[in-house]
């Protein structure tokens, strides 16, 4: 479980695993609860809560020369929390998450990224603690572990947009200079299949940002 009051630092992952137990109706016998767990599988469809930018932000993107013009711009996102793997997950899981963001709210969140750096992928990163970000995250968790979603990866990645899968060996960019930022305010979060090795997105909704707490 996540340690309240407390903003995870960069690159640490932080995981849940947590129990799932379908709605049912009292005429139904309480039974164990389904443990939202899946069988280790190589990744087919993993589910995701993303944000992607806006067409403006992607035009700034798509000129950047360590930019992947391989892959649309439309793909370019920022995953807020990993859940599934949608290919191997019991049927229900899919309407009890879209019924639990249902129910979510949250302000709107800046964010900015003004590093390029090579991690196996090249990434726009920053050294920003992306406060607003980070808070994001652990309220969209806990609202989820609230509401009994089910999360079977329940990681929470330090924000970034991947710009190329396949890395360019070029390193961080030069001398550790910043560059211009490339951001925008995140204010809508969007529920997404990405379907490994077809470079294709399946959305499964989408929630506009309009305040509150979830």
């Amino acid at each position: 479980m996540m340690q309240s009051g407390r903003i995870a630092p960069p690159d640490e992952l932080i995981k849940v695993r947590i129990y799932y137990r379908p709605k049912r109706s009292k005429r139904q016998s309480a039974s164990p609860p389904h443990h939202a767990n899946l069988p280790s599988m190589r990744a087919r469809n993993p589910l995701y809560v993303m944000a992607k930018p806006p067409p403006e932000v992607q035009a700034q993107i798509a000129a950047l020369p360590r930019n992947d013009p391989g892959r649309g711009p439309d793909l370019l996102h920022v995953t807020l929390i990993s859940l599934y793997d949608f290919h191997y997950a019991p049927p229900e899981w899919l309407p009890a998450t879209i019924a639990a963001l249902d129910g979510f709210a949250a302000a709107p969140f800046p964010l900015a990224f003004d590093r390029i750096e090579n991690r196996k992928a090249v990434t726009l990163r920053t050294r920003e603690p992306l406060a607003e970000a980070r808070a994001f995250q652990k309220a969209l968790v806990n609202h989820l572990l609230r509401e009994k979603a089910p999360i079977m990866d329940g990681t929470t990645p330090e924000p970034h947009i991947t710009i190329n899968y396949r890395g360019d060996r070029l390193g961080t960019q030069t001398l550790g200079k910043k560059m211009p930022p490339i951001g925008w305010t995140v204010d809508e979060i969007i529920l997404m299949e990405s379907v490994v090795g077809k470079t294709t997105h399946v959305e499964h909704g989408r929630w506009p940002l309009c305040g509150g707490a979830g």
